[in-house]
């Protein structure tokens, strides 16, 4: 083996083990998002730490740390990450956008096995019913959930907000209309179809 590799320790041992032991210690796994600091986070150069005074609004430490983010990158440029061992950049799978096709994978196989228990077929499934479907998921899940979780992604909000659920009332031809939701019927397709190419690959053995 490369010595290049000697830190990767005995790699015959079962993956939660050589995790713990060895692949947790080489791998620096970052955050995509703002979180509470915690011990490991603390002194890990791939972050920045902000003294936040609880009484701010959120509005104001949202401005404050914009600025402040901008005055750091100006003076060190822009951060990559500090380890050795990590993933090519840009490859690691966006999972929010997985979860969408998913979803809306899941929601179109549930309106065709309803099309199929009433004499139809999967081609009487339109657009508009799958986003009306999708909407509901998200909006069920909000209010489940009390606001935690994926939020509805801002594509299936086009024209009126996302509130609209039925089918029959979301507006999708009449373009003079300002609560048309053509790109909202637009996303759909596109989850749709990008979901089903993830399908396919998976069928192959290929990763997503």
């Amino acid at each position: 083996m490369s010595k290049d590799y000697a830190e990767w320790g005995d790699t015959s041992m079962g993956f939660d083990k050589w995790w713990k032991s060895h692949g947790s210690k080489m791998f620096t796994i970052v955050s995509n998002g703002v979180d509470l600091a915690t011990e490991a986070t603390a002194t890990d150069d791939n972050y920045y730490l902000f003294a936040i005074p609880k009484h701010l609004s959120p509005r104001q430490t949202r401005d404050e740390a914009e600025k402040l983010m901008k005055k750091l990158k100006a003076e060190h440029g822009q951060h990559k990450l500090n380890a050795r061992w990590r993933l090519t950049e840009d490859a690691a799978p966006r999972l929010e956008s997985m979860r969408v096709y998913i979803h809306a994978l899941d929601c179109h196989a549930k309106l065709v096995k309803q099309a199929i228990a009433d004499g139809k077929t999967d081609k009487d499934v339109k657009l508009v019913e799958v986003l009306g479907a999708l909407r509901l998921y998200y909006i069920t899940k909000h209010e489940r959930y009390k606001g935690k979780g994926d939020f509805m992604p801002h594509r299936l909000t086009h024209g009126d907000g996302g509130r609209e659920t039925d089918p029959k009332k979301i507006v999708v031809s009449d373009h003079s209309d300002p609560k048309v939701a053509t790109q909202s019927i637009n996303a759909v397709r596109d989850y749709l179809k990008k979901g089903n190419e993830i399908l396919e690959r998976v069928a192959k053995g290929s990763f997503p």
